[in-house]
């Protein structure tokens, strides 16, 4: 996106000079005379820099830069001036300008100068928007699995990810909604530019629309200064908005607007400003039963949903069960600074046996307390939580037996004593694994007493 230059001069012949070189160097040029309608335009405006003669006709050039300072400062300025006074420098300079320069100058010196203070601009937001993805980064980045279904994914990504159309992302809690967002952004037209995440559920309607749309200095009581918010930040990028669904009606006719391309305000702010962003959401829930109840509005979904993809859960992954929990295992091992650590097939079929109602995330975690238990390369059934004991038990042992129809009593003896010939005999780890006492367990299970 082309830098907006504003130009804030009274000699006719200096601002037509400057307007004609700064646009042929292919910028867009704004032009004024007064300090009044400068912080106008300002206030309206997307501005990029502002160059700023000092001595004006109903004003000083350093009110322009002490309002602009206030309601938009992320727009950099250069003063200039023909009477240098040190007095005149130190204010510019502790009122937040870029630059002093002094008159004459040469032109070239100038585009330089100010082709500097862009440069600062563009470096200071990367770093913003580095440290926000730094933060906000799920530490897989790559979708893992073989499926046909994860396949059908992947080939989604690559089919929208070259267009600039919106996606709407819906599957279960945890099945891994952010990183397709992450791919798409990555194989995306604006893979160079910014990656920004915001999920919905965690702000309330009002910090929600700073979040996104920013807030001018005052707008509402801890607003202590300007500050522009996600979609400015996204700019060039991909804004990805997860859990959509808890977005309140009257912000979600703002984000509409938005995303059907017209420009927006800061929260309690008069300029507009417009972006260039790729929206992605996700959802866990059904919108149309929401559209029904009147908590989701049909020409947001309508809009959002121009693509979606269905991120499948994991029970329905197969075999990627496994592949997934080797790989999460060989990324805990390097963090826990073990050496290789593999799943034995009897704890392999446990966890394909398992329907993880909490996906890859509940898979994670799982293998993230596996890999602190276990002393040794291997690991085992004993290293898994007793949930997936007991459903491995029930499908192995129970669910398809006509002896379901037998005592809740008899069922958790079985139970107890697949969990001990499981660990080996080992009553210490039987006794850990069900969480009752070791004498507890002896007594239920009729076992002679230790010498």
């Amino acid at each position: 996106m082309k830098p907006t230059l504003l130009i804030v001069e009274d000699d006719d012949g200096l601002r037509s000079s400057l307007e004609k070189s700064f646009s042929r160097r292919g910028y867009n040029v704004i032009v004024t005379t007064r300090v009044s309608s400068g912080i106008d335009l300002v206030q309206k405006q997307n501005i990029t820099l502002a160059l700023v003669d000092i001595r004006l006709p109903d004003g000083n050039g350093l009110d322009f830069l002490s309002k602009t300072r206030e309601i938009a400062d992320e727009t950099a300025v250069i003063m200039m001036t023909a009477y240098p006074e040190i007095k005149t420098a130190v204010r510019a300079m502790k009122e937040g300008a870029r630059d002093l320069i002094i008159k004459p100058f040469e032109l070239e010196e100038l585009h330089l100068t100010v082709e500097r203070a862009i440069e600062t601009l563009e470096l200071k937001r990367n770093v913003r928007r580095l440290e926000r993805e730094r933060k906000s980064r799920e530490e897989v980045t790559d979708i893992v699995g073989e499926s046909p279904a994860i396949e059908q994914v992947r080939s989604q990504i690559l089919k929208v990810a070259e267009v600039n159309t919106p996606v709407l992302i819906v599957g279960e809690t945890g099945t891994g909604k952010e990183l397709v967002a992450d791919s798409l952004h990555k194989h995306s037209l604006h893979s160079n530019g910014p990656l920004v995440k915001v999920n919905c559920s965690a702000f309330s309607e009002h910090l929600l629309e700073s979040e996104l749309f920013g807030h001018e200095k005052g707008a509402f009581t801890d607003a202590r200064e300007a500050r522009g918010g996600l979609f400015e930040m996204a700019d060039a990028g991909t804004l990805f908005l997860d859990e959509i669904s808890e977005m309140k009606l009257e912000l979600q006719a703002k984000l509409l607007r938005v995303v059907e391309g017209q420009p927006f305000r800061r929260v309690g702010g008069q300029r507009e400003i417009r972006t260039n962003v790729r929206v992605v959401a996700a959802t866990n829930r059904d919108l149309p039963t929401l559209i029904k109840a009147k908590e989701f509005r049909e020409d947001l979904y309508f809009r959002l949903n121009v693509f979606q993809i269905k991120v499948p859960p994991l029970r329905s992954r197969g075999n990627d069960i496994v592949l997934l929990a080797r790989f999460f295992l060989q990324r805990l091992a390097k963090s826990l600074r073990k050496g290789r650590l593999y799943l034995t097939p009897q704890a392999e079929q446990m966890l394909l046996a398992y329907d993880w109602p909490g996906n890859i995330r509940q898979l994670r975690n799982v293998m993230e307390r596996a890999a602190i238990l276990s002393d040794h390369e291997e690991v085992g059934i004993e290293h898994l939580p007793g949930e997936l004991q007991a459903s491995s038990f029930l499908n192995q042992n129970l669910a398809k037996s006509p002896e379901m129809l037998i005592p809740l009593s008899e069922i958790e003896r079985r139970y107890m004593l697949y969990v001990l010939e499981s660990v080996n005999g080992n009553i210490s780890e039987a006794s850990r694994i069900l969480g009752v006492a070791r004498n507890t367990l002896k007594a239920r299970l009729r076992l002679p007493e230790e010498n």
